[in-house]
């Protein structure tokens, strides 16, 4: 890459609409399947993740103005996701949850991931939410130093034990 084709590209971050709908689909399949070999990753895909068929869930949610869906993108071209909800809490008050923040491996190191974390928190905070939750597998340190550099602590560890039949 010549250094002036490095100024017109960048990193950005975009609501997703129903026209993304497939995009979507497919980068949350990307994001499932790099779970499947870290710790804790089958139990978290089967309790936790959104279930197939995937179209029809995420063209309702696109929608619904409790939940927030981002395209992370690179010089325009989706190569990321980020999936956040936002809940009340038993005193009234609301806290957001990132379910998936997903960026393509060839396109990281770029400020993606940082782009749509940010988007994230932003939409949060406009909210009015008083926290926001970023789900990590315990194998996933990267994920865990990223977060601990944007602010973000730990706040709640979940054992497993996992039993025979």
């Amino acid at each position: 890459m010549h250094e002036e084709d490095n100024d017109s590209m960048h990193a950005g971050a975009r609501i997703g609409t129903e026209r993304d709908v497939g995009t979507l689909v497919e980068l949350y399949r990307a994001s499932r399947e790099t779970l499947t070999c870290e710790r804790g990753g089958s139990m978290y895909l089967l309790k936790e993740a959104f279930g197939e068929p995937l179209e029809p869930h995420f063209a309702a949610i696109v929608h619904d103005d409790q939940w927030l869906v981002l395209l992370g993108t690179f010089d325009d071209v989706p190569v990321g996701l980020a999936v956040a909800r936002l809940d009340e809490m038993p005193d009234s008050s609301f806290l957001a949850t990132v379910e998936v923040v997903y960026v393509d491996p060839a396109a990281r190191e770029v400020g993606i991931k940082e782009k749509l974390l940010k988007a994230a928190v932003d939409w949060a905070a406009r909210r009015g939410a008083t926290g926001i939750d970023v789900e990590v597998l315990p194998g996933m340190r990267a994920s865990k130093n990223f977060l601990e550099r944007s602010g973000f602590v730990a706040r709640l560890l979940v054992m497993h034990q996992r039993l025979n039949r």
